[in-house]
Formats: C-alpha cells, sequence, structure tokens
C-alpha cells in the first residue's frame, strides 16, 4: 500500500486536508452545545430541530457548494422527471463521434458537433451551450468541451472558476474535481478552477496529452516523460522513471501506460487501484479508487474499489474505455457503448447509437458519428 504519513480518505463524501471545504459549519458541535446547558428529555428534540434548521441554512447560502454536491452518496439529491433524471435519448439512429461520462450524467457530440446530454443535471452539467465542439470532458459536477474554432467552453459548477475558461485555442480539455486543464496548440497547459493544492499551476514545459485527476495533474511530455504536480500527499505525484504513451490521473493515484504496454501506478493503494495486473495493455483510465485498462486483445480489466461493480467489466472486445466515479464505460468494436456500475440517473443508460471515443468521470458525455437525433434534453 502506499501511503503518505496520513492516510488519505476515500473520496466519497470525505475531501483530503488540503482540499476545499465548502461547507464549513458543525452542526453536531451546536447539538453537544445544545445538550451541556438544557437539561431533561427535551433537550434532545431541541437540539435536532435546531441542527436540522442549522444546516438547512447552511446549505441555502449562495455560493456554497452542498456537501453532498462533493462526492455524493448514489441516489442523494437527483433532480429530473419520475425516475429522477432527465428523458434519455432512444434514438437508435444516434451516432457519436466521442463521449465522457461524469458523476451522474451523460453527455455526447454528433457529428454535426451539438451535444446530447442525459443524467443527472445537479449544477447545469447535463445542460450544455448551442455549438459546435471537436472533444467534450467531464469533470464532477462541471463539463468542458472544446469547440470546433478551438476555443473551450464550459458548464455547470463553477464554485471555484472550473467553468470558467480563458481565452485562447486548445487541442485538448481535462475536467478534474474541481478543476479544469487544457493542452494549448503549442503544447503549453493551462489551468483554472481550485488551486488550494497547485494542481492548477502547471510547470512551464510543454506536452503532448495530459490528465486532470482529483487533486493533482500529470502530461506526458514529448519524451515519453510523466511530470505531476498538485497534491502529493500519497505519493500521486511523483511518477516512477522511464518512458510512457499514455496518462490517467485518478483520485490519489495515477497509473501509466508505458512504451512497452505494461502498466506502472503510484499514489494511494488502499483497494488495489495501483497494482495493476500482468499483461498488455493499449489504454488506461482511473477515476476515485479503481482503474481500468484495455488490454492489447480488446478486453478490459479493472482493479481497485468494486463497490457497484464498476471494475467488474463484462466480457466484451472494446476499443475504447472510460472510468467514471462509480460507473465505466467501453466503446465496442462496432461502436456501440456498454457500461456498467451504479445507473444512479441513467449515467449508465447510453442512447442507442455509434460512438467513436469515451471519457468517464463523474457523469458521462458522447461525441456523435452523425447528427441525427435530438440536440439535448
Amino acid at each position: 500500500m502506499a501511503q503518505a504519513q496520513e492516510n488519505a480518505p476515500p473520496l466519497a463524501g470525505v475531501q483530503p486536508a488540503n482540499g476545499p471545504h465548502p461547507v464549513k459549519a458543525k452542526p453536531m458541535k451546536v447539538f453537544a452545545m445544545i445538550n451541556q446547558n438544557v437539561g431533561g428529555p427535551r433537550s434532545w428534540l431541541l437540539g435536532t430541530l435546531l441542527v436540522a434548521a442549522f444546516a438547512a441554512l447552511m446549505l441555502a447560502r449562495p455560493g456554497v457548494m452542498p456537501a453532498s454536491a462533493g462526492f455524493p452518496e448514489p441516489g442523494a439529491g437527483v433532480r429530473g422527471g419520475a425516475s429522477g433524471a432527465p428523458d434519455v435519448p432512444q434514438d437508435d439512429h444516434e451516432t457519436f463521434t466521442a463521449v465522457s461520462a461524469g458523476g451522474g450524467h451523460t453527455c455526447g457530440v454528433n457529428t454535426d458537433g451539438r451535444l446530447a446530454c442525459w443524467g443527472q443535471d445537479w449544477h447545469g452539467e447535463a445542460t450544455p451551450p448551442e455549438g459546435t465542439f471537436q472533444q467534450v470532458s467531464a469533470g464532477h459536477g462541471h463539463t468542458c468541451g472544446v469547440k470546433t474554432d478551438g476555443t473551450v467552453a464550459c458548464w455547470g459548477w463553477d464554485g471555484d472558476g472550473e467553468a470558467t475558461p480563458p481565452e485562447g485555442t486548445f487541442q485538448q480539455v481535462s475536467a478534474g474535481y474541481r478543476h479544469t486543464c487544457g493542452l494549448e496548440t503549442d503544447g503549453a497547459v493551462t489551468c483554472w478552477g481550485w488551486d488550494g493544492s497547485v494542481q492548477g499551476t502547471p510547470l512551464g514545459v510543454t506536452f503532448q496529452g495530459m490528465s486532470a485527476g482529483g487533486w493533482h495533474t500529470c502530461g506526458l511530455k514529448a519524451d515519453g516523460e510523466v511530470v505531476c504536480w498538485g497534491s502529493d500527499r500519497n505519493g500521486q505525484a511523483t511518477p516512477p522513471a522511464g518512458t510512457f504513451q499514455q496518462v490517467a490521473a485518478g483520485g490519489y493515484h495515477t497509473c501509466g501506460l508505458k512504451t512497452d504496454g505494461k502498466v506502472a501506478c503510484w499514489g494511494y493503494d488502499e483497494f488495489g487501484q495501483a497494482t495493476p495486473p500482468g499483461g498488455t495493455f493499449r489504454q488506461l483510465s482511473a477515476d476515485g479508487e479503481y482503474t481500468c485498462g484495455l488490454k492489447t486483445d480488446g478486453k478490459v480489466a479493472c482493479w481497485g474499489k468494486d463497490s457497484y461493480g464498476e471494475a467488474t467489466p463484462p466480457v466484451e472486445t472494446f476499443q475504447e474505455i472510460s472510468a467514471g466515479w462509480w460507473h465505466a464505460c467501453g466503446l465496442r468494436i462496432d461502436g456501440g457503448v456498454a457500461c456498467w456500475g451504479h445507473d444512479d440517473g441513467g449515467r449508465t443508460t447510453p442512447p442507442g447509437g455509434i460512438f467513436q471515443q469515451l471519457s468517464a468521470g463523474w457523469h458521462t458525455c458522447g461525441l456523435k458519428t452523425n447528427s441525427e437525433g435530438p440536440a439535448g434534453v
């Protein structure tokens, strides 16, 4: 188990010491104070009512992100129709060029660049803007996409500026937990959003790819070297020596695909998320507390925490995979999509159609291959 001096808390519902704490009220201390000053059985009832009122007041404060919006438990705070989610597009002729999965919703970009989204929409992360896109990336409660003109647009939760991109042209965008990074056309990386762990302060070198994780970010240099910045309390930002062809940043761990097809992982390993199996792979995707890899034969192997079946992939052949928080999706050889894990809000229920690319995080988004079907929900 790779750990720092202090064990990292699991991401679900708990944030690291150097991460943001959007709700700082401590209702239990209020309850304890009441018990100390009011005697008799009525104190329990009075304390309970005051705690509930105090918590409701704190969560209603403008600009304060509810604790459940940090790392929500499944089924909490779902918005939508009778099933708790917006209607899922069901046009069998819908095709996508890319898809990105997040915590509770899914978005796809079709061949004419329009976006379609489904699933949870707590902060507007499943309500995309108009316009045409070439790539999309889903973070925690926000989504960002690279438009066809190279500029970036973001939507959803913006409490730390993670959905307020800078000007400029980009070739890739990667949305993390509360920060986002973009790879500019000249190879430079620019980040925006929460920077409490310096995960949004790149090192000033050029990259060919990058990945934004929970509290850290990693980039792949042109020579195959991986460099990381941000929180390193569990070694997740200290990559090993060697040359890599891909890097995937998770919650408190990171995995890299070496040039020989083998996998190396580093960082927090309580659930085995940083202990990859043997064999050769061609693609990796890491999220909160597990990792999935696409083997050279097209089969998927996942390792780490498996609370809702997110680390138990179907026995199928895929061309690409994407790991979200409690779910993962794979792009089949025929362009169809299969998802597994927790389906709260319909995040693992993709619309019919053909896809070319997947990316999973806290929700799911897709890039279609044609313009048929609805533009959104």
